[in-house]
């Protein structure tokens, strides 16, 4: 890469799970400056201590170098960008942070699953300083710290919000396709966004009921039959909302999400792990979206209820 383009991009990752770690080993890679920032003391030992291990699909060990603990304490880096990679119901804690932290030049960019996570960032910050990325790429940590990254199917998308935002969105674009973690830059990325929102919305829950992997539920008929009733509500709230998904878009799903083996989504492992799920933010969105438009969505509003009773099962 040009060293004047490394000297400009100073990255901050928030999330130190799989999507973020996945992320921050290419930027590392690109020759970008990273901070990788996690709430986990033990998450950031290992790093310090192994780097960032990727395996499976991916073959790559990187060394980390600058890391936090606090997202209060990424102001001393003088960041050009910070990439909140954390799950979406901690969103709102982590931009309260940030609103208290960052310097006015620095941009913020959503790499989150879920709907209109942008539009919460640029409530604090404005359009002009705010990105959204749709990454492509799944992952699970293992018990040693390494990533095992189940699949990627590129592209990834990065748009900004506001015209000040293209040039930060076009040079970590280059980084990122500089180390062959493919990324197109867009105007307008609604249409991936929903896409891929539909595609965790019709599995992820399916597999934290069943406790099934994607494969899982994908070789089972009821399985599929389930993901084909969520698909239909959510391709109908979509169109509601005015987004074009194409004609093929409901086979294009099917076998996607057949590809996906034998990953466990996040949402089946936070059920696993009592920790609060992004359901709200996916089968919740659309319900809601469903609600705007009056397209009824008894699937998506009957599944994110019993997630989010299962989220509860302890109170």
């Amino acid at each position: 890469m040009n060293e004047s383009l490394n000297n400009r991009m100073k990255i901050g990752v928030i999330g130190m799970g799989p999507v973020g770690s996945i992320l921050a080993a290419h930027l590392l890679e690109s020759g970008a400056y990273v901070v990788s920032c996690d709430i986990s003391k033990t998450r950031i030992e290992s790093i310090k201590t192994n780097g960032i291990r990727l395996r499976h699909t991916m073959e790559k060990e990187i060394p980390v170098t600058n890391t936090c603990l606090a997202v209060v304490d990424l102001q001393e880096y003088d960041l050009d960008l910070v990439v909140i990679s954390v799950k979406a119901p901690y969103l709102k804690s982590v931009l309260a942070e940030l609103e208290e932290t960052l310097a006015e030049k620095t941009f913020v960019m959503s790499g989150q699953n879920g709907l209109d996570n942008e539009q919460t960032i640029a409530q604090i910050f404005g359009n002009d300083r705010t990105l959204r990325m749709v990454i492509n790429y799944a992952g699970n940590l293992d018990e040693n710290g390494d990533v095992q990254v189940t699949f990627f199917n590129p592209p990834n998308y990065i748009t900004a919000l506001g015209t000040k935002g293209t040039g930060i969105a076009s040079q970590l674009t280059e980084l990122l396709n500089a180390t062959s973690l493919e990324t197109v830059i867009l105007d307008d990325i609604r249409v991936q966004t929903w896409e891929k929102a539909i595609l965790n919305a019709a599995l992820s829950p399916v597999c934290a009921l069943s406790q099934r992997t994607m494969r899982g539920v994908m070789e089972t008929d009821w399985g599929v039959v389930l993901v084909k009733r969520l698909l239909i509500e959510s391709i109908a709230v979509a169109e509601a909302e005015g987004i074009d998904l194409g004609k093929e878009f409901m086979e294009h799903c099917i076998q996607y999400l057949k590809k996906g083996g034998h990953h466990k989504p996040s949402m089946l492992i936070d059920i696993e792990n009592n920790l609060p799920t992004e359901i709200d933010y996916l089968n919740g969105r659309i319900v809601e979206y469903g609600r705007k438009h009056s397209v009824p969505t008894p699937a998506n509003e009957t599944i994110t209820t019993l997630i989010n009773l299962l989220e509860r099962k302890s109170k």
